[in-house]
């Protein structure tokens, strides 16, 4: 199995939280990164899903049980990360209980003149939640924290609630974090957080995660330092591009996502190097 670092940090408004870094994670969010689409995206998101999973199971954070731990697939993200297939590659032979599926959309809102962060809400769309486990596995991208606070309300209101929640982030921020956060500890739930690469800054457009934003958290590794050295590189200082973009146009909309980053490339004025490998 490939190696990897996971580190305990300490974020204000968290719960238990760590960052994970290894090679295949470092694929998806910096070297190729925003150029890593399609199908290739999808084979390096399952890898790093699969090398989470493990590293959770290594914490000790897994019930004893297979039965009593299952998937929560969030649409469209968590497709790409085949995050039942995932489970089911560390649990091997053993089986999980089964997977749930959520449909979430979210919306802006409009800015106030107090708010810095462009606000979102989301609305539920679809939901089963008939294979509900004590511990949950999900697996999303966090920027305000609207979509997973709107689908974690819904789910709780369907089935039976969780007694622990091991949740992957991709991307994401501290802000949409805490949102989560919230709505597990007000339902009194165990939220265990793990971060892909570092915690990143909120750009005030509400859903850019920049390497390069003041707020990025790095874990302080070697490899966490070697990494904002070359983001730094790669992204020219600029505070909101993001390390990202569309999480769902960059697996199964790979014009789109083209598309998404030669319109940020033209807001910043600065195009992403030809190969920085």
């Amino acid at each position: 199995m490939e190696e990897y670092e996971l580190t305990s940090v300490v974020v204000e408004g968290l719960p238990k939280s760590y960052i994970l870094e290894c090679e295949t994670i470092d694929k998806l969010l910096l070297n190729p990164g925003r150029k890593l689409l399609g199908i290739e995206r999808q084979r390096t998101a399952f890898d790093a899903t699969v090398i989470w999973l493990r590293a959770m199971q290594n914490e000790g954070l897994f019930p004893e049980e297979s039965e009593d731990i299952c998937t929560v697939t969030v649409l469209a993200e968590a497709a790409g990360h085949n995050l039942p297939g995932a489970l089911a590659t560390v649990l091997s032979p053993r089986y999980q209980r089964g997977d749930n599926w959520l449909g979430v959309s979210r919306f802006a809102l409009a800015r106030g003149g107090q708010e810095a962060i462009v606000p979102f809400d989301a609305k539920v769309n679809y939901l089963r939640m008939h294979s509900s486990a004590p511990t949950w596995c999900l697996i999303d991208t966090i920027a305000t924290g609207a979509t997973l606070s709107r689908a974690l309300e819904a789910a709780f209101a369907n089935a039976p609630r969780p007694e622990r929640i091991l949740m992957a982030t991709p991307c994401g921020s501290a802000e949409g974090a805490r949102k989560i956060a919230a709505v597990c500890r007000n339902n009194g739930i165990d939220l265990i957080l793990t971060h892909f690469g570092a915690i990143f800054g909120l750009w005030h457009d509400g859903t850019g995660l920049p390497w390069c934003h003041p707020k990025t958290i790095f874990s302080g590794s070697r490899r966490s330092e070697k990494n904002r050295q070359l983001a730094r590189e790669i992204f020219n200082g600029i505070e909101g591009f993001c390390a990202v973009g569309d999480c769902s146009a960059n697996f199964f909309a790979v014009a789109e996502a083209k598309e998404i980053l030669a319109r940020e490339e033209q807001e910043f004025n600065w195009k992403l190097p030809i190969d920085w490998r």
